[in-house]
């Protein structure tokens, strides 16, 4: 999870957090390719990976990711390239855009590791940021653009296997950007184009919203209707706010998983 100090921050709406003297912003939906690629860097379990890997700082993790892959296709991993391209959207240092280059690079120590990200050389004044100062950005930025960090203590095989379950129970979409700029625009009562100046925060919580207001009338009328009942209860008992879950999605409790192994796992 993001700290909830930059939680507190975004409170006040999209402004900017100042860290280590760095301007960070949110993303813009006109972003959302570069935010969408990096979202699995963002989001990487450590302690779903190897050891030799897990005990490693997260942009460094990424880096030894990126290594690996080179090793075993020829071709390196984007895992950390996905990130700086983020991170330099984030500072608004888009000469990028322009040039194909970016305003930062990582630095290295003799034996290949990454240890620091050099930010505004090209600029003739730079700022080093350590592993453990990424670390905190990897907060800044999840916290602004809606990144969801796991949190390392849950079990990895189970996080694996809710995933799995998740994807099994979901139809196959096609799951294209620009449908859902308009599906979003049409129930926001709003032009499309009008959304590319929305931060992603709030395009993902209009998005939530969204699917709270339906699901909650849907589920609330065929629950009323005394036709329908719900295992775990109403999925959507509020158009306000989520139901609590403190599991990954997709999970099921010890107890489900008894019931349907016939008692089989009872005393385990």
């Amino acid at each position: 999870m993001a700290s909830v100090k930059y939680y507190q921050r975004l409170a006040q709406g999209d402004a900017p957090v100042i860290y280590e003297g760095l301007e960070f912003h949110p993303l813009l939906v006109r972003d959302y390719q570069i935010y969408a690629r990096a979202k699995q860097a963002f989001e990487l379990m450590l302690a779903s990976l190897s050891p030799k890997l897990a005990r490693l700082p997260w942009c460094a993790c990424l880096w030894a990711i990126d290594h690996e892959c080179e090793k075993q296709t020829g071709e390196i991993g984007e895992y950390l390239v996905s990130v700086l391209y983020v991170l330099a959207k984030s500072l608004r240092l888009d000469d990028f855009a322009e040039n194909g280059t970016l305003p930062l690079r990582p630095v290295f120590a003799q034996d290949g590791s990454l240890t620091a990200v050099m930010i505004g050389e090209a600029y003739g004044n730079y700022t080093l940021l350590n592993m453990q100062q990424m670390d905190e950005v990897r907060k800044i930025i999840a916290a602004q653009n809606g990144y969801d960090i796991p949190d390392e203590s849950w079990n990895p095989e189970l996080v694996r296997a809710a995933q799995q379950n998740s994807e099994r129970n979901s139809m196959a979409l096609d799951m294209d950007f620009e449908t859902l700029l308009y599906s979003v625009a049409v129930n926001a009562h709003c032009r499309a184009k009008d959304i590319y100046d929305w931060s992603i925060r709030e395009f993902h919580g209009m998005q939530s919203a969204i699917d709270r207001s339906y699901g909650h009338l849907i589920y609330t009328l065929a629950e009323a209707s005394g036709q329908v009942t719900f295992k775990q209860g109403n999925p959507y008992p509020s158009w306000k706010f989520d139901r609590k879950n403190d599991m990954p999605s997709g999970f099921v409790t010890i107890s489900e998983l008894d019931a349907g192994a016939k008692g089989l796992l009872a005393g385990t």
